[in-house]
């Protein structure tokens, strides 16, 4: 009687959690039926669409918002929770700030994303001491005052060994693949800021740059199949992202190791990683060694994947566009000393990058979850549990917010009276979860371009346009071949370092 009665209650508080899982679909269902979409199959929604599109899925949803309008719905029935996607700035700013506490990360990126992000700022919300923790730490580690203090050191050092590089290749008329060149050096100035030393020639190399984007790969593919929680075992997918990330994650705990395995200090150093295992050894936040590896992880992916990607789409169309190089290469001979104040006076570069980020965005796409009944200003019903996302790409590109949306017009970016918000142009983010790193991503990019376009231009060897692979931040499938060109008469720019050597 025991185990018949026992079995009941089990069986009726399954049947509950059963009933309530499907009347929270059926709600968000019905809410999602009211708004403008595709149309989709039973159960399924639009989940075969989103599988068919991921090769091309951000001109996909530009496409949808042109036929749809800037709020419409993505269906996944019963599989998944589905989403409503907004891209109008009003709604932007209700989300990002006017109530963003009940706009959170959803559990789906903490679920597809672990091996990944694990605890990473990337993928936890503000309630946890963690994302306060990190927050801090990056704030330091991207301040202005870091980039003033690494300028001379890490930041000339490394774009010096990697302009000398391109020059060898340019001279002997070969081509290379920017891509990779522009991640190899992103790796050596966040690895040095971030973990107070000079990085592995492993993380340099072509190979680990793969294994981050097949990695990046397979993560985002699991969006479209959700079935991988379950069939994780017999998937080759599956068993793939966990040879990569064992790769991946030995690197950085090997890194973790030596550190803690070096002699302690009474003074410690200012990166981000000696401040972890401070607070680690002092037990002044509850960091285990995942947790550690998670923030070193979110340094990677701040300072070397969307660093990286930002430069190489300004490269990309700088070389499309001969005007716009010719204006940039006559500002850049006009810099006389490279430091803080001449990069703060690049109005024409800083004009080209926030135009190419207008068309190409680092982090193209946004996601969050709603987590109780809200009505946007649009008059749109959101359910609690609902995914919310939005697309800077998408958003940058709507012919009825930007004249002429699909040229590349640096000119508009200098017009006094052209100011658009963090809602209306959200390349980096905006309110609670602006970007930390702004400011010294912008000058670290005219750094990193004034040392390039010194001495170089660069052609892009396939004049088609790129399409888009799929990852964390935003690149070509393949790389993007470019061939260097030394300039006829590259102009020599001084620098405080070379000063204090003379």
């Amino acid at each position: 009687m025991l185990l018949l009665f026992v079995g009941t209650i089990g069986l009726l508080l399954f049947l509950r959690s059963f009933i309530l899982f499907f009347q929270d679909k059926y709600r968000i269902a019905c809410a999602l039926r009211r708004l403008p979409g595709p149309d989709g199959l039973p159960i399924l929604g639009n989940l075969v669409q989103l599988g068919q599109h991921m090769n091309d899925l951000h001109l996909w949803k530009r496409q949808l918002a042109l036929t749809f309008g800037p709020t419409y719905a993505i269906k996944v029935d019963c599989i998944m929770d589905g989403s409503i996607v907004t891209n109008k700035p009003a709604n932007i700013e209700h989300i990002l700030c006017t109530n963003c506490s009940n706009y959170v990360k959803p559990k789906i990126i903490q679920e597809v994303c672990k091996e990944v992000m694990g605890q990473s700022i990337f993928a936890i919300n503000p309630d946890s001491p963690l994302w306060a923790c990190q927050r801090k730490l990056m704030a330091n580690m991207f301040s202005v005052n870091s980039f003033r203090k690494y300028m001379d050191s890490v930041f000339l050092q490394s774009a010096t060994t990697t302009v000398d590089s391109i020059l060898s290749i340019a001279q002997q008329g070969q081509c290379i693949n920017i891509e990779t060149t522009l991640l190899t050096l992103t790796t050596n100035i966040a690895f040095q800021i971030g973990f107070g030393r000079s990085v592995p020639e492993l993380m340099t190399t072509d190979y680990f740059h793969g294994l981050f984007r097949e990695a990046g790969s397979i993560t985002a593919n699991r969006f479209t199949r959700p079935w991988y929680k379950y069939f994780s075992w017999c998937m080759p997918s599956e068993r793939r992202l966990k040879a990569v990330m064992k790769q991946i994650d030995g690197v950085l705990y090997d890194i973790l190791a030596a550190r803690k395995a070096a002699p302690a200090t009474d003074v410690v150093s200012l990166d981000i990683l000696s401040q972890l295992l401070d607070h680690q050894r002092r037990g002044l936040i509850d960091l285990n060694d995942k947790v550690i590896r998670d923030t070193m992880m979110t340094v990677m992916l701040a300072g070397r994947e969307t660093v990286a990607s930002g430069l190489l789409w300004i490269i990309y169309c700088i070389s499309k566009h001969p005007e716009v190089e010719s204006k940039l290469l006559k500002e850049v001979d006009c810099v006389t000393t490279m430091d803080y104040n001449s990069m703060a006076e690049l109005t024409y570069m800083e004009a080209v990058m926030k135009e190419t980020w207008r068309l190409y965005p680092p982090t193209p796409l946004e996601l969050k979850a709603a987590v109780a009944d809200d009505i946007l200003p649009d008059g749109t019903f959101v359910p609690a549990g609902v995914n919310i996302e939005f697309s800077p790409f998408v958003m940058n590109r709507d012919p009825t917010r930007w004249k002429d949306a699909e040229k590349f017009v640096p000119e508009r970016w200098l017009d006094e009276n052209f100011q658009p918000t963090d809602f209306e142009y959200p390349v980096f983010n905006a309110g609670k979860r602006k970007c930390v790193g702004q400011r010294i991503a912008m000058l670290q990019t005219k750094f990193i371009l004034c040392k390039l376009y010194q001495q170089l231009r660069f052609q892009v060897v396939d004049p088609s346009e790129p399409k888009f692979s799929l990852g964390i931040s935003l690149f070509p499938v393949g790389g993007m071949m470019v061939q260097p060109l030394v300039r006829s008469k590259p102009m020599s720019i001084k620098n405080s370092l070379s000063a204090v050597a003379a």
